[in-house]
This record gives structure tokens, C-alpha cells and sequence, in this order.
């Protein structure tokens, strides 16, 4: 049994440009929720305590490069 599609108004290539077209405004153009996040600053300037202080500690530290990454030991 053949199955067959009939595209209204156009060619193929023209519902295939629709569609791409339709799925990048649906999916690549859509406003993010993730812009109105509150930030508390206290915990922002906590964490970037924390990263600081890591870095620090990871720039002094003494790496034995037989060791597998991961299994790094401060």
C-alpha cells in the first residue's frame, strides 16, 4: 500500500522551509523564564567566595600526574 501526502498551496521544498521556519521560532526564539531569576547577592558574593578559594587552593596544589584525572588529593 503507497501512502501519499498532499501539501496544500506549494511545493515540498516550500512546506519543508515552512516547517523548519516554524520549528526554529518555536524552539529557538522562545523567551527564556530564566532571566527573571532573583539573585540574592549575599549568595552570590558566597559562592564567588567559594570559587575564589577553590581556584586558589587548586593553583597551589601539587599534582602527581600518575594519578587518573579525578583522583586528584590536595
Amino acid at each position: 500500500m503507497t501512502k501519499v501526502i498532499i501539501i496544500q498551496g506549494g511545493s515540498l521544498d516550500s512546506y519543508y522551509e515552512q516547517t523548519l521556519n516554524y520549528l526554529h521560532q518555536k524552539y529557538h526564539t522562545y523567551p527564556s523564564n530564566l532571566l527573571d531569576l532573583y539573585i540574592d547577592p549575599n549568595q552570590m558574593a558566597e559562592n564567588t567566595m567559594y570559587e575564589r578559594l577553590a581556584s586558589e587552593t587548586a593553583s597551589h596544589a601539587i599534582v602527581d600526574t600518575n594519578l587518573p584525572p579525578g583522583k586528584i588529593v590536595l
